[in-house]
C-alpha cells in the first residue's frame, strides 16, 4: 500500500499526488527538491548562458524541458503535453512534473534540461480512481442517441475535493491497480474518525505493478581493455584508469605539444599524465637537428622532487609503447664523489628523469653530457623549488647557457612546469627563463597568488562584524571601485543589504530567493562609474557563479569560506584585475586593483592555522595576536592526537616534516610512552625485521639468561609430538605457526570475510619479530596458555645520527636493500641512548667478530658507517638532542618549530580536557572547540582595544597589508607564437 499526499484534484479521473511511502520507494526528500530547483534558478539565471545551446533541436509532445513558470517565479521540469500555433509564435502546453501545474510558454523559452536536474524521479506522479467512470452522458444533436461521456460532473469531482481536502481525512492511502499511458489507477482509502473509507466503496483484485522508473541516457558503452583491436596506447591508458584529459590538460596539452615553454598549476600539476603524452608526441615528431646528432646526452630531461617519484615516472615511460625509440632511463647518485664521475649515459638515450640534486652532481663531474639537451621538464616545479633552490637555480642556468649557442639557433627549446601550488620559485622561472610562456592555472586560490592579490584580515566578534564592515568600507574612493560582500546564507545577505543600504548609495543584492531579479542586478553591476563613485553587491556563494563577476576590485568575506576552493571562487571575482606577469615590471609601484579582506571572528577558531598558511604565501601582513592564537590553536591540535602513535618520523630523524599535517602525535603520552626497556648501557640487539635502513624490529638478547631461547626450545619440543590447527580464528587472539624449523608467536590483527575463497588469509603480526605480514588461516596452530605468557619480544630499534641524503622523505630502497642484506639476523652490540615505550635509540650499533685463537673481539663493521657509506645517507648530528628536547618537554625548543611557550591555551586547561579517561573524542573536539572560542574572543577584544579606528578600504590606503602584487587576466588567443604571456585561469 502506497501512503500519498494529494497535490491537486482535476477530476476522479485526474487526480496529481506525491508518493511519501511505499513498497521500494525511496522516501520523498524535500531538502533534495529544494536543492535541485536552487541549482536550477541559479543555472538557468547566468548572465552568460549561451541560451541558443540549450534550446531543443525540436519541440515535440512528450520532451521533457525545463521552463519558466511567472506564478512560481522558478524555473521547472516540465513536460510538453502539446504544441500549438500561437497569434505570432509558436507556443508549448507545458505539464509542470514536480508541482500538477500547466502552464503556457513561448518554445523560445524552452530549455534542454542537463543530466544531472533529471536524477531525481518526478516529484508529482498522475493518478486516477480504479473501477468508477463519469455517469454523464453525451447527445449527439443529429442522432437520437446518448453516449457515455470521459467529462466528469462537476458534482463529483466537488465532492472528491471536499472528501479529501477536508479536515476529518487524516491518512491518504492508496493500492495501486494498474499504469497505462503514465496514469496509475488505483483503490483509494482515507482514515475518517479512526475508520479505513474505500472512496468508491469497492475492492478489485489486481496485480502488483513495477511502479519503478527507469531513466536510461544514452551514453557510449566503456572501452574493454581487453578488446585486441584497441590500439596499444588505448589499453595503456585503460589500464591505468586514465579517462581522458581534464579541464587542466585540455589547456596545457596543446601548449606542449607545439613546443611552447607551459607553466600547469592545477590539482592534478603532481600526476605525470599531465605532460607525458603531449612531451611523448612532440619527441617522436621533432627529429635531432644534424648539428646535434653528434653530440651525446639525453635531449629532454624531467627532474622529480625524490627518488620515488622518479620511479614513478619511469614506470609510467617504459609501460608506454610510445617511447620505444626514446630509450628512457633514470639516475640516481648519491653523494659519493667517485660515482659522478663513472657514470655514463646510454649513448641511444634520449630521456633521462632523475632529480635536482643528481643532474648538480652530474653537472659538476661531467657537464658535457647535457649537450644535446632542448626539453626541462619540471615535476612538481614548487616542490622542487621548496627543496632545492640553489641546484635548480645552477640547473636553469646550464640549460640557458646550452640553449642560447649560435649553432642551436633552429634546435628547440623548452621548458615545462608543472605542480599544484604557485611559488615565487616558479614566478622567477616564468620571468627570467621562459619566452612567451603558456600559463594554464585552474586553481583559483592559486590564481590569486600569481595575481598578486591585496590580503587582508580584520579580527572582529562575530555580533560586531556588522559595524566592523561599515567601518572598513570607503565610501568615498578615489578611484571607481565595484565591492562584492559574500555571505553564506540568504538570511545573511538580506541583513547585510539592510545595514548597508542606509549607508552606501549604489547597493544591490542577489541570493537564491530572487533569481528573477538576476538580470537588472547585472545591468546595474555593468554600468560605468565615475571617481568617488562605489558599487557594492552584497550576495551569496551559490550566486557567484550565475552573476558571472570577473570585474569586481575588492571582495569581503563577510561569510567565512567553509573551503579552498570556495576561497578561490570568490577571488576569481576580481580576475580582471589580476596582474599579468608580464605587465608587472611598470606597474610594481601602482597600488593594488584587487583586494580581498576576510572578516575572522571567534567563531572560526578551529580554521586559523589553515587560513594563515594561505596568507603568509600571499605576503599578507597579519596581526601578531593572531599569529600568537594560531600557535596556542596547533598545540590544542596536538593534543587531540593523544590516543595516536608517536610520529615515524620524529622518532626516525628527530623531526617532522610538516606537524601542521601531520596525523601522528608529536608530544610525549605518559600512559603510552612509559619506557620498557632500560635507557642506558651496552646491549645485545638482533634485528629481524628491516623496516629502513635505520629503523628495525628485533629482540634485546640478555648475555645470561633468555627466556625467548628458553621459549622457543619448549614451543618446538611441544609442536613436535602434537599439532593442533586453529579452530577458529579470532581477531586479537595469539596463535603460533610454522617456518621452516621454527614456531613463531602471532596476534591476528584482521580476519577479513571469506567469501568464497579455499583458504583465507589473516594479517598476523609476530609479537617476537616486529614483523606484520599475511598468512593462510590453515596454518595457525593453537598456541597453549603456558606459551602465552611471556609478553612480545619484539622491540623497535633506532639507529640515530642518520638521514636519508637529499632532505628525502623516505629511504632509497637501495641502502635499505644493502643494509638488511647486511644486519638481518646478525647479533650486534648497541649502546642504548634512549627509550620511550617499546622503542630503543641506539648509537652505536656495531658487529663484532671474535678472533679465532683468541679472546679478542674486533669490530667488523659499524652500521651508521655503512649507511654513509652507501651515499644515500648523511649524519644527523641534532637528531638525538631534538629527541630529548621534544621527550623532556622543552616546549621552547620543540620539534614543533610554530609552537612557542607564549600560549592562549594553559596546560592545566588542557589537562582537564583529558583526564577523563571516558570522555569521548568528540566531547574532546568539543571541550577545545569551546576554549578555542573564548580565547579567540578574549583576543579580538584585546586586538580591538588597541586599534584607534578601522582602516577603510581604499587603492591609496594599504598600508596595514605588505602587499605581494596583484593580477590581471590576459588574452586567451594562443595562435600566435610571437605574442605576450598566455594566461589561463580556466
Amino acid at each position: 500500500m502506497l501512503e500519498i499526499q494529494i497535490i491537486k484534484i482535476e477530476d476522479p479521473g485526474c487526480l496529481w499526488a506525491r508518493v511519501l511511502k511505499g513498497p521500494g520507494i525511496q522516501p520523498d526528500s524535500p531538502e533534495e527538491y529544494e536543492n535541485l530547483r536552487v541549482k536550477m534558478n541559479l543555472f538557468y539565471h547566468e548572465v552568460d548562458l549561451d541560451v541558443q545551446k540549450l534550446k531543443p533541436a525540436e519541440l515535440k509532445e512528450g520532451l521533457v524541458c525545463v521552463v519558466f513558470s511567472l506564478a512560481l517565479k522558478s524555473w521547472c521540469r516540465a513536460v510538453v503535453e502539446s504544441v500549438f500555433q500561437g497569434m505570432v509564435e509558436t507556443q508549448a502546453w507545458c505539464l509542470l512534473v514536480d508541482h500538477g501545474d500547466r502552464i503556457i510558454v513561448r518554445a523560445d523559452d524552452v530549455r534542454t534540461p542537463l543530466e544531472k536536474f533529471l536524477q531525481l524521479p518526478f516529484r508529482v506522479r498522475r493518478f486516477k480512481l480504479a473501477g468508477i467512470r463519469p455517469m454523464t452522458l453525451q447527445v449527439p444533436i443529429s442522432e437520437n442517441t446518448a453516449d457515455p461521456s470521459s467529462t466528469w460532473d462537476s458534482s463529483a469531482t466537488k465532492y472528491l475535493h471536499n472528501l479529501l481536502q477536508g479536515k476529518m481525512s487524516t491518512l491518504v492511502e492508496a493500492v495501486l491497480c494498474e499504469t497505462q499511458a503514465g496514469c496509475s489507477a488505483i483503490e483509494l482509502y482515507l482514515t475518517i474518525n479512526n475508520t479505513k473509507v474505500n472512496c468508491v466503496y469497492m475492492t478489485l483484485f489486481c496485480h502488483p505493478q513495477n511502479t519503478g522508473l527507469l531513466m536510461q541516457f544514452l551514453n557510449p558503452d566503456p572501452l574493454n581493455p581487453d578488446q585486441e583491436s584497441l590500439d596499444a596506447k588505448v589499453r595503456f591508458l585503460l589500464w591505468r584508469k586514465y579517462n581522458g584529459p581534464n579541464v587542466a590538460e585540455s589547456y596545457c596539452w596543446p601548449a606542449v605539444a607545439r613546443g611552447f615553454d607551459t607553466v600547469l598549476v592545477s590539482h592534478s600539476g603532481d600526476n605525470p599524465l599531465s605532460y607525458i603524452p603531449p612531451l611523448l608526441m612532440l619527441l617522436q615528431t621533432v627529429s635531432v637537428v644534424s648539428s646535434l646528432a653528434a653530440r651525446t646526452g639525453p635531449t629532454a630531461v624531467i627532474l622529480c622532487p625524490g627518488w620515488e617519484k622518479v620511479q614513478t615516472v619511469l614506470e609510467l615511460l617504459e609501460d608506454s609503447k610510445a617511447t620505444y625509440n626514446l630509450h628512457p632511463t633514470s639516475v640516481l647518485l648519491g653523494v659519493d664523489q667517485e660515482e659522478p664521475k663513472k657514470f655514463k649515459i646510454p649513448r641511444n638515450c634520449q630521456l633521462l628523469v632523475t632529480t635536482p640534486f643528481t643532474m648538480m652532481r652530474l653537472l659538476d663531474a661531467q657537464c658535457f653530457l647535457f649537450l644535446r639537451l632542448c626539453h626541462l621538464v619540471l615535476d612538481e616545479a614548487d616542490v622542487l623549488y621548496s627543496q632545492a633552490p640553489e641546484q635548480m637555480s645552477v640547473i636553469l642556468k646550464h640549460f640557458q647557457k646550452v640553449v642560447s649557442g649560435e649553432e642551436r639557433s633552429s634546435c628547440p627549446r623548452q621548458i615545462i612546469a608543472v605542480g599544484s601550488r604557485w611559488s615565487a620559485g616558479i614566478e622567477a622561472l616564468v620571468r627570467e627563463h621562459m619566452i612567451y610562456p603558456s600559463v594554464i592555472i585552474t586553481v583559483m586560490e592559486e590564481a590569486a597568488l600569481y595575481g598578486r592579490v591585496h590580503q587582508r584580515v580584520q579580527l572582529c566578534l562575530d555580533c560586531d562584524k556588522i559595524s566592523v564592515l561599515l567601518g572598513s568600507l570607503d565610501f568615498h574612493p578615489p578611484k571607481p571601485q565595484k565591492t562584492l560582500i559574500i555571505t553564506n546564507s540568504a538570511e545573511e545577505t538580506e541583513h547585510v543589504y539592510k545595514a548597508v543600504v542606509n549607508t552606501a548609495v549604489f547597493t544591490l543584492k542577489a541570493h537564491e530567493d530572487v533569481t528573477d531579479q538576476f538580470d537588472f542586478v547585472i545591468d546595474q553591476w555593468r554600468k560605468d562609474i565615475s571617481r568617488g563613485t562605489q558599487v557594492i553587491l552584497v550576495t551569496t556563494n551559490d550566486c557567484l557563479k550565475a552573476l558571472g563577476i570577473r570585474d569586481a576590485t575588492c571582495v569581503v568575506h563577510y561569510g567565512f569560506p567553509s573551503s579552498p576552493k570556495l576561497f578561490g571562487s570568490r577571488l576569481f571575482c576580481m580576475s580582471e584585475h589580476f596582474r599579468n606577469l608580464s605587465d608587472m615590471d611598470h606597474a610594481e609601484s601602482s597600488s593594488p586593483a584587487a583586494q580581498s579582506v576576510l572578516l575572522l571572528s571567534e567563531l572560526n577558531a578551529r580554521h586559523v592555522c589553515g587560513v594563515l598558511r594561505y596568507l603568509r604565501r600571499s605576503g599578507a601582513l597579519l596581526p601578531p595576536e593572531l599569529l600568537q592564537f594560531a600557535l596556542g590553536v596547533q598545540q590544542a591540535k596536538e593534543e587531540q592526537k593523544t590516543d595516536r602513535p608517536l610520529c615515524s618520523s620524529l622518532k626516525s630523524f628527530g623531526f617532522c616534516r610538516d606537524s601542521t599535517v601531520c596525523p601522528d602525535r608529536h608530544m610525549i603520552n605518559k600512559s603510552l610512552d612509559h619506557p620498557k626497556h632500560p635507557d642506558s648501557g651496552t646491549v645485545m640487539v638482533l634485528p629481524l625485521c628491516i623496516k629502513s635502513a635505520n629503523v628495525y624490529s628485533g629482540r634485546i638478547v640478555s648475555q645470561k639468561d633468555d627466556c625467548y631461547e628458553t621459549l622457543a626450545a619448549e614451543m618446538n619440543a611441544h609442536y613436535a609430538s602434537e599439532r593442533r590447527c586453529a579452530v577458529e580464528v579470532l581477531k586479537g587472539e595469539l596463535y603460533a605457526i610454522q617456518e621452516e624449523n621454527i614456531y613463531n608467536r602471532v596476534r591476528v590483527m584482521e580476519v577479513p570475510e571469506k567469501g568464497e575463497q579455499l583458504f583465507s588469509s589473516v594479517t598476523a603480526c609476530f609479537i617476537d619479530e616486529g614483523r606484520t605480514q599475511e598468512v593462510k588461516s590453515h596454518q595457525l596452530l593453537q598456541l597453549p596458555p603456558q606459551f602465552q605468557d611471556l609478553p612480545g619480544q619484539a622491540v623497535e630499534l633506532i639507529l640515530c645520527r642518520a638521514q636519508p641524503v637529499d632532505g628525502e622523505v623516505d629511504w632509497n630502497p637501495k641502502v635499505t636493500r644493502a643494509i638488511s642484506q647486511k644486519i638481518r639476523g646478525k647479533l650486534h652490540q648497541a649502546r642504548v641512548v634512549m627509550s620511550v615505550g617499546n622503542t630503543v635509540w641506539v648509537d652505536p650499533m656495531v658487529r663484532m667478530t671474535r678472533v679465532p685463537g683468541l679472546k679478542t673481539y674486533i669490530n667488523e663493521y659499524n652500521v651508521h658507517a655503512e649507511i654513509l657509506a652507501s651515499g644515500f645517507g648523511v649524519n644527523n648530528p641534532q637528531h638525538l638532542e631534538l629527541l630529548k628536547r621534544v621527550f623532556q618537554g622543552d616546549e621552547n625548543a620543540s620539534t614543533l618549530q610554530h609552537l612557542t611557550d607564549d600560549r592562549f591555551i594553559t596546560n592545566t586547561q588542557i589537562s582537564l580536557m583529558f583526564e577523563s579517561p571516558s570522555s569521548s573524542s568528540q566531547q574532546r573536539v568539543e571541550v577545545i572547540e569551546d576554549v578555542l572560542t573564548s580565547k579567540m574572543r578574549d583576543l579580538v577584544s584585546s586586538h580591538n582595544a588597541m586599534e584607534s579606528r578601522q582602516t577603510p578600504i581604499s587603492p591609496q590606503n594599504n598600508s596595514a597589508v605588505q602587499c605581494n602584487g596583484v593580477l590581471k587576466d590576459s588574452d586567451d588567443d594562443d595562435s600566435s607564437e610571437g605574442s605576450m604571456n598566455i594566461v589561463r585561469l580556466v
